[in-house]
């Protein structure tokens, strides 16, 4: 299993996307801010964050790397991946890994880096995340991009939702590196850019743009997954099937004027209206090939009830809900969505505006049609209302929950708890892949409770330094089952 590789560093790829040339004084500044910055990451005590935080504590590699890349803000909009990528490379070069920068027609920055084996054949497991983050918003207690270590976590944007598990990836990736492991895969790490947009200028683009990248990738492990956890890990849910996004942008028109006028058709009443009758709709419950799966999985970890539940769904919900009670949270996992997340027409009390807009993120089961569900939309908000589809997504096949990587992950998850295939309501970059016939992996290596997860997409997102460490080494035991010449077999001369 150990044992050098010769000639395993170089890209594939051609170099004909590399950024353009930085006069070599600024470069040089450049080069220099980013390294300094990884190389001290890892010893940078806790109090150091520029805020109130534990005693002074030298963090682990793997939790410095974090806090470095933490600290660059990644909000998007606009993004600003480029930063987080030089971060990125600039571990790798420290390591000898080369990387490649990519930059879509806007500017936005993703990189690429990829472990090669005369073994392989081409053949690679995918390690994807993305370089991007929602905004902050409101409640924070701590600075979101400071690197805050509080109560034994990491606190700020992107520690779990997606610079975390990038780190893992990263981890995993120089680990084997560092030990000259014998591959018979090849490992390719991608940190993309606006995946919290959409993934038009991340992921799709690069699969559309540059599919000589993907060569050989047999399987993803990316972002996804919801483990259970109580006192204690009860299962890991890998996520190998999710909901499809339809997003819609909402316009009304009508006479704007002074508030004291009598306007029944006025531009926000219209959007009321249509609004109200979109949400009226009946609600059509069933059960997709996915669910069934995953909640079958769930049954043996539950009581006599619930496992007879779980493995007899059909019969416990029926076209208009339920028969009997469900789980809290389960009712997404049978329902077409529909949320009103944007409303805008106006800014003043006494003024009538003559725009307004609503955006809408609907949320479609694997299966469902999407042109009727579309037309319906259209239908309940009548012919006097604008529809306008912001993104999208064809049906694509659940990932098997079987073959190598789901084997690898599988017997290294499995010492702990057990792992379920699952459907997630969310949407990730992996369905990209599942659309191209490539399986991906949503997961979640940190065993976290309600407390520790709920910052996702919220205030005080945070990780506990303990954990990012336990989930780095689940994902080095990860991909070196994948990726590894298996002990005993022959060796190379190659290698």
């Amino acid at each position: 299993m150990l044992g050098r590789r010769s000639r395993r560093r170089r890209h594939p790829c051609p170099r004909h996307d590399r950024l353009p040339e930085i006069p070599s004084f600024r470069r040089c500044l450049l080069l220099l801010a980013v390294a300094l910055a990884v190389c001290c990451c890892g010893a940078l005590p806790a109090g150091d964050a520029g805020d109130a935080g534990d005693a002074p504590r030298r963090l682990s590699e793997a939790a410095g790397w974090l806090r470095g890349y933490v600290q660059i803000d990644t909000t998007n909009p606009p993004g600003n991946e480029r930063l987080a990528a030089n971060y990125l490379a600039a571990i790798l070069a420290r390591e000898g890994i080369p990387s490649r920068l990519w930059l879509s027609p806007t500017g936005r920055a993703s990189l690429s880096a990829r472990l090669t084996s005369t073994r392989s054949g081409g053949r690679a497991v995918l390690l994807l995340h993305h370089l991007d983050v929602v905004a902050p918003g409101a409640g924070w207690t701590v600075p979101p991009f400071a690197g805050v270590i509080r109560d034994g976590s990491l606190w700020g944007r992107g520690t779990l939702d997606d610079k975390g598990l990038g780190i893992c990836g990263l981890a995993a990736l120089v680990d084997l590196e560092r030990r000259r492991v014998q591959l018979d895969r090849d490992v390719l790490f991608l940190a993309v850019a606006d995946e919290e947009n959409g993934g038009g200028q991340g992921a799709a683009w690069l699969l559309a743009s540059h599919p000589e990248l993907f060569a050989g990738v047999e399987g993803v492990i990316g972002e996804g997954g919801r483990n259970q956890f109580t006192d204690r890990l009860l299962w890991w849910g890998v996520e190998v099937a999710q909901k499809r996004p339809l997003w819609l942008r909402i316009s009304a028109h009508g006479r704007g004027g002074h508030g004291s006028a009598l306007n029944p058709e006025s531009a926000n009443h219209q959007l009321i209206a249509g609004l109200a009758r979109l949400l009226a709709l009946p609600q059509h419950w069933r059960v997709t090939a996915p669910v069934r799966d995953y909640l079958r999985a769930l049954a043996p970890l539950h009581n006599a009830h619930w496992q007879h539940l779980l493995t007899h769904v059909d019969e416990a919900i029926g076209d208009h809900g339920p028969r009997e009670a469900i789980f809290p949270g389960m009712a997404s996992l049978f329902l077409d969505t529909v949320q009103v997340t944007v409303l805008a027409g106006g800014d003043r009390i006494n003024v009538t505006p003559a725009a307004a807009e609503a955006r809408i993120d609907a949320r479609l089961l694997p299966d469902t049609d999407g042109a009727a569900f579309l037309a319906a939309v259209r239908g309940a908000l009548g012919p006097r209302l604008s529809v306008e589809v912001l993104m999208t997504a064809p049906p694509a096949p659940p990932s098997p929950a079987s073959g190598r990587l789901y084997g690898a992950i599988r017997e290294v998850l499995g010492r702990e708890a057990a792992v379920v295939p699952m459907l997630d309501a969310g949407t990730t970059d992996s369905r990209f892949f599942r659309e191209r016939r490539v399986p991906a992996y949503g997961l979640a290596p940190f065993a976290l409770g309600p407390d520790d997860s709920g910052g996702i997409h919220g205030a005080d997102e945070h990780l506990p330094l303990a954990e990012l460490d336990r989930g780095v080494a689940r994902m080095r035991r990860i991909v070196a089952a994948y990726a590894a010449v298996p002990a005993g077999a022959a060796r190379s001369p190659a290698d």
